[in-house]
């Protein structure tokens, strides 16, 4: 049995990614699709019989009231929980396979006996991870997970512009932009305040991260604390960022 792991696409469906639902047996869905649309998209390209079985992330809104927030699955002789974020919820006994979204990071391990797999994030790119995928295959009681990697970091190009600190940047050249994961605190928090003044003149984050040479998904999760936590300064959206990256959530 081949089934396709995604999770945390934010309403993005990359097309390598639909390559690998149209050949699944089944796609399991780990979390934070975004949006009904998507959801619509990946039931149109199943192949004929497969399953889909998706579970509600922490960024899916009301109209996922219905999506279950876990899911207990067999396939072959394999039970499978399905969480968004692992951290929140009791793994029932006896499954033999956990699989969870929401840090954007690929993982795979065994323990306690138990596969642990997180798919990473097949949507928008955040900070500088590989946007990724899994397929699980399953044979009797042999299990094995591919990863499969939909864009490494700095496979994708922008046109050069001028940066946080006034430099302009080689175009189409990904290393010489700002990386916010390589800042002190102090120039993040510098970084905080320069989207969010831009935020509150109406920029959008494409218009953002393109003058301030920042990745689109940083600018995005700054402008996502700001919006999300009302009242929250500069200094407690970089508190959130510093916990994340020691966390690497």
């Amino acid at each position: 049995m081949r089934i396709a792991v995604i999770s945390d696409t934010h309403d993005i469906l990359r097309e390598e990614v639909l390559g690998q639902i149209r050949m699944a047996d089944a796609v399991i869905h780990a979390g934070d699709v975004s949006s009904p649309a998507l959801v619509n998209q990946i039931k149109s390209n199943l192949r004929n019989g497969a399953g889909f079985y998706p579970v509600r992330g922490n960024a899916d809104g009301d109209w996922a009231e219905k999506i279950p927030e876990t899911l207990e699955l067999t396939h072959g002789q394999a039970r499978i929980f399905v969480v968004h974020n692992r951290k929140k919820a009791v793994i029932p006994d006896g499954c033999d396979i956990v699989i969870s979204g929401h840090t954007h990071r690929f993982q795979e391990e065994v323990i306690g006996g138990q596969l642990w797999l997180n798919p990473g994030s097949c949507g928008r790119r955040r900070f500088r991870q590989e946007v990724s995928m899994a397929v699980l295959h399953i044979e009797g009681q042999t299990r094995r997970v591919e990863k499969i990697i939909i864009e490494s970091p700095g496979q994708s190009q922008r046109a050069g512009k001028s940066d946080a600190l006034g430099a302009v940047a080689d175009p189409g050249s990904r290393e010489e932009r700002t990386n916010p994961l390589d800042l002190s605190s102090g120039e993040l928090l510098c970084l905080i305040k320069g989207i969010l003044a831009g935020m509150k003149r109406g920029r959008t984050i494409a218009q953002i991260a393109g003058e301030m040479q920042l990745e689109d998904s940083f600018v995005e999760e700054i402008c996502r604390i700001y919006v999300t936590h009302p009242g929250v300064s500069p200094n407690g959206i970089l508190d959130k960022l510093e916990v994340n990256r020691k966390i690497g959530a």
